[in-house]
């Protein structure tokens, strides 16, 4: 259940979220994450191939570029859920505090890299290569994150003094990726586009996490402290 106090502090965020919410979108774009060059990659032996002499393995390497969309992020609520007093000094307040952020718009990058089989021996040299080229378009993105507070009460007013997120979690509604044809490799089509989804439910995923979280701490720093009359 709230409480006055509670109710300042969530009050004080609250009136904040459009500059915190500017200040993480302009430094997605200053950081050069949107558009985000270079954001994934990896590389893998998807299946084998009849090259006319022998069975060979397929090599992939395949990866994400050119995404855009994540300075579409907007905290939609940033709401103190627990406030407990110092007990050797009820003026000190802490607790536990909440994130729910998402994306205005889609992510969307180019998928790329080549596929390749190749058999050699010495009479035979036998190699086969094409080209990745694809669209990825990840819809529906949600995050959250946890943290912690400091407060104070002094002098009829209660002043936040310090918020800490920790890692923001990154969930996608779907991922949904397009690969060109591949020739000679038509029949892996399917097994690149579920590695290129891995990219995006794995590396993709903490990549985001990693670049936004120190972004969003470093902007709710810069409008702190805040303090309100009780």
């Amino acid at each position: 259940m709230s409480n006055p106090i509670q109710d300042l502090l969530n009050q004080m965020i609250k009136n904040q979220l459009p500059t915190i919410n500017s200040g993480v979108q302009a430094a997605i774009k200053s950081n050069h994450l949107d558009p985000w060059g270079q954001v994934a990659h990896g590389s893998s032996t998807i299946g084998s191939v009849n090259l006319g002499i022998a069975t060979v393995g397929v090599s992939a390497n395949y990866n994400v570029n050119n995404m855009s969309g994540l300075s579409s992020f907007s905290i939609s609520a940033l709401e103190v859920q627990t406030v407990t007093a110092d007990p050797n000094d009820s003026s000190k307040l802490s607790g536990h505090i909440y994130m729910t952020a998402s994306l205005g718009r889609n992510l969307t990058a180019h998928a790329g890299g080549g596929l390749k089989a190749s058999f050699k021996n010495f009479i035979h040299n036998i190699s086969k290569s094409v080209g990745i080229g694809g669209t990825a378009n990840v819809s529906g993105i949600s995050t959250n994150a946890s943290g912690s507070f400091s407060a104070s009460v002094e002098n009829g007013k209660v002043c936040l003094n310090a918020i800490d997120l920790s890692s923001v979690g990154v969930d996608y509604g779907s991922v949904n990726v397009s690969i060109d044809g591949l020739g000679f490799f038509n029949s892996f089509i399917s097994p690149v586009t579920d590695a290129i989804v891995g990219l995006f439910k794995g590396q993709i995923r903490g990549a985001i996490s990693n670049a936004i979280t120190p972004m969003i701490n470093a902007q709710i720093r810069g409008i702190l402290p805040q303090c309100k009359s009780l």
